[in-house]
């Protein structure tokens, strides 16, 4: 019985390589089609306004379904307005596979935000997400600004 030759093993490792390559493609593109929000969140120097951006990075759409403010000893703030919504109280959205978008939460007139809020955020199948809002700089101002929704979003 003759021994494989040199040619039979660089087939064989070859096709071994292409086989396993070929598995983490799959699995890289398998990922890419969930619902993969990106979170990230700013608070304006003033304290009067937080501005919630989700960007959808995958290839499926997903709902985000609750957004709240958690004051530093981790009660949820109420009476906070939402923007665009409704009565200004936040809805469940749909958000489309990649896209985004701003929600601005803003505190009612003669009133702040707590120094050290944090923001919780529901979105699809993961777990609740926890957010410490980045400071802008001094004097630039969120409150008063739009809120960005997806289209249809909200009546």
């Amino acid at each position: 019985m003759a021994s494989p030759s040199i040619t039979d093993w660089i087939s064989a490792v070859s096709t071994a390589a292409l086989g396993v390559l070929g598995f983490f493609i799959t699995v890289w593109q398998w990922q890419l089609t969930k619902f993969r929000p990106r979170l990230a969140s700013r608070i304006d120097g003033g304290r009067e306004a937080i501005e919630l951006t989700i960007v959808n990075k995958g290839r499926a759409s997903g709902t985000v379904d609750q957004v709240d403010v958690l004051l530093p000893d981790g009660r949820i703030d109420s009476g906070l307005i939402f923007e665009g919504f409704a009565d200004g109280a936040f809805t469940p959205l749909q958000l489309s596979a990649l896209s985004s978008m701003r929600i601005i939460i803003q505190v009612p007139p003669g009133r702040v935000f707590d120094s050290g809020v944090q923001l919780l955020v529901i979105s699809g199948r993961s777990r609740p997400k926890v957010l410490t809002p980045v400071s802008v700089a001094q004097g630039v101002g969120l409150f008063g600004l739009r809120s960005v929704l997806p289209p249809g979003s909200v009546p």
